[in-house]
């Protein structure tokens, strides 16, 4: 994704859990309020916001028993990857941190295994620079990529991003353990 306002729109944590929720099966406002526990009103307000920029779509309108039509809504991309170069100065935080979260998970299960160096701050947050730019490139190769689940193949893009870190060096900015 490389526009700056879709982007910053993403940079929400309800309305990445909303596109979370809906890429498992279209649902409606209130299903959705209900899953969130959120008012109908705050679900409506993020619906309203995504529907605008394009990232979600009316999948279909049922009408209920007393004639209220419901609205089922999807995303329109089962992932969506920014472009590094094109997040706003004032979400870049946001997604460096989203980054440093899953490398922290990624790390510590490679620590199962592997002796992990220390890691600094500084490494830690050049890491998740290096991994948007890294995940921008792979899921190039997905765009198209017709999928059932998000999530795996947000996996699939995470395993191949940090299997090119690692096979580029990225880990090396790490001290080396004694």
């Amino acid at each position: 994704m490389d526009d700056s306002e879709k982007i910053r729109l993403l940079a929400d944590f309800t309305r990445t859990e909303i596109l979370r929720i809906l890429n498992k099966s279209p649902l409606t406002e209130t299903q959705l309020s209900e899953q969130l526990s959120l008012t109908k009103a705050a679900v409506g307000y993020h619906l309203h916001l995504l529907l605008n920029a394009g990232l979600i779509c009316i999948e279909k309108v049922e009408s209920e028993k007393h004639g209220i039509l419901q609205k089922y809504y999807r995303p329109i991309a089962a992932l969506f990857i920014v472009d590094p170069k094109k997040i706003p100065r004032d979400v870049q935080r946001h997604y460096i941190q989203i980054q440093i979260n899953h490398l922290i998970g990624m790390l510590s299960a490679l620590q199962l295994n592997h002796k992990i160096p220390e890691i600094s701050t500084k490494s830690l947050e050049e890491l998740a620079r290096a991994m948007l730019k890294e995940l921008m490139v792979i899921g190039q190769k997905y765009v198209g990529e017709i999928t059932e689940n998000g999530e795996t193949l947000k996996i699939k893009i995470y395993a191949e991003a940090m299997k090119n870190l690692v096979r580029n060096g990225a880990l090396s900015i790490f001290k080396k353990v004694k």
